[in-house]
């Protein structure tokens, strides 16, 4: 299974949506998109509370969506529950586009705090964009949040698909995911794709293309994970 988040930097969505399927996706988590003119068991919406943008989830070659219940109403879609089936295993995905709701840190952690006993209860990805990382903790912080988070993912079982393939520490990646204000000289890699750990075991591939044409697209590059359920 092939799967891919990318920021697509907002815009209109139809070359990007062609440059993304060139890519051969099962999976997209798609932030900072449109919505799409429709909704069905291969394309999911979920608005963000702070602009027209939000989150696209799009399946491909038999796999299905269906939305999960929010366990509160104005909980913000920066972290969104949906159910994929139609492959080799139903698993859950969390869909992740982190705004400042009240911030960014607050976004992940409560996102994973509605959703803790999901991530509990069988096989889960969690992918998209972070916005953080958690080398951005500060060294003397009482309280590290990033990290808190990712341990909340390793605890249930997942490991982040580059660092496991790459296996390098946080903070310590090679290729940024994000260039701020498209700026080489200012490089971060906020985009992570989490993958149970036994998937990881079988296969695992990840590349993230960085060539003209993406650069020309986003100011995020995607990011792809070849793996088994």
């Amino acid at each position: 299974m092939r799967i891919v988040t990318w920021n697509c930097c907002r815009g209109p969505f139809d070359k990007k949506l062609a440059a993304l399927e060139r890519l051969r996706p099962d999976l997209a988590v798609i932030a900072e998109a449109l919505a799409p003119p429709e909704q069905t068991d291969q394309v999911r919406w979920f608005p963000s509370n702070a602009s027209r943008l939000g989150i696209q989830v799009r399946a491909f070659n038999g796999l299905r969506l269906a939305r999960l219940r929010k366990p509160a109403a104005d909980l913000p879609n920066c972290v969104a529950p949906l159910r994929v089936t139609g492959g080799p295993v139903d698993f859950n995905l969390l869909a992740v586009w982190t705004w400042p709701a009240p911030s960014y840190t607050k976004a992940f952690l409560n996102g994973l705090a509605a959703y803790a006993r999901l991530l509990q209860r069988g096989p889960t990805i969690v992918a998209g964009d972070f916005n953080g990382n958690p080398v951005f903790d500060k060294p003397g912080a009482r309280m590290k949040w990033w990290t808190l988070g990712f341990d909340q993912l390793h605890a249930a079982g997942l490991v982040s698909a580059y660092h496991r393939h790459h296996a390098v520490p946080y903070g310590r990646e090679e290729h940024a995911t994000h260039h701020f204000l498209r700026r080489p000289e200012r490089p971060f890699h906020i985009d992570f794709c989490f993958v149970p750990q036994a998937w990881a075991e079988r296969r695992l591939a990840v590349q993230i293309p960085r060539d003209e044409p993406w650069q020309a697209l986003s100011d995020h590059f995607p990011l792809v994970v070849d793996t088994e359920a």
